[in-house]
């Protein structure tokens, strides 16, 4: 195993052998969709709007207020801003990853940050920005808290969570039992379904046993 992302922590955890296919054995890859591609004119114009103050297209506008809110905070603003630490958690090069992931937003002042994630997709729970507050802190030392945000469009509505440099070993255990599952998988070369609802429509590995349909 080369390096991970929360992504693909994620993916693996859902079932691994979907998690072979779409990022081992490459062998499948997961088709492109209207809602997919709406997220990824959002980012850009979300991105574009706080970079150059390029005018939010029409169906976006409503959220330039939240983005002011953003871009008025204290501290240096980065976008699509990429995080990458070493099997040592230390800060390192993107290609010399262990783990890796970007933000969306990303503020840094004296002693704390700002992590925003914009989702485009239905409001559900998530670890990422978990994650991502241990990559701000094994990159920028100095920061002592890691204010996070998930900014669910759609809905209008923003999740917040404050994680302290002191939470950084229990933070870490929310991700290091599924990181070692994930790591003997690739050793023993071992993906077993795991069938669930998604396999009805969702599940782009048609060779599967278990796709289109899920029997509990």
């Amino acid at each position: 195993m080369k390096r991970w992302t929360f992504s693909s922590l994620d993916k693996f955890n859902t079932c691994p052998k979907q998690y072979y296919h779409l990022r081992v054995a490459r062998d499948v890859v997961d088709p492109p969709s209207p809602q997919k591609a709406w997220g990824e004119m959002v980012h850009t114009a979300l991105e574009n709007y706080v970079k150059e103050g390029k005018v939010l297209p029409e169906g976006m506008k409503q959220w330039g207020p939240f983005v002011d809110k953003l871009k008025a905070l204290p501290g240096q603003i980065f976008t699509e801003h990429e995080f990458a630490i070493d099997r040592n958690f230390q800060p390192c090069s993107w290609d010399d990853a262990w783990s890796r992931g970007i933000a969306d937003v990303f503020i840094l002042g004296k002693d704390r940050a700002v992590v925003v994630d914009y989702k485009t997709g239905k409001r559900k729970p998530s670890q990422q920005l978990c994650l991502y507050a241990l990559y701000v802190f094994a990159t920028h030392p100095e920061v002592e808290f890691v204010h996070t945000c998930f900014a669910w469009l759609k809905d209008q509505k923003v999740d917040k969570q404050t994680y302290h440099r002191s939470e950084m070993s229990d933070l870490w255990q929310e991700f290091l039992p599924t990181l070692s599952r994930l790591e003997s998988a690739h050793d023993k070369d071992y993906w077993p379904p795991r069938p669930s609802g998604l396999c009805r429509k969702w599940c782009p590995v048609v060779s599967c046993e278990h796709n289109g349909f899920y029997t509990p």
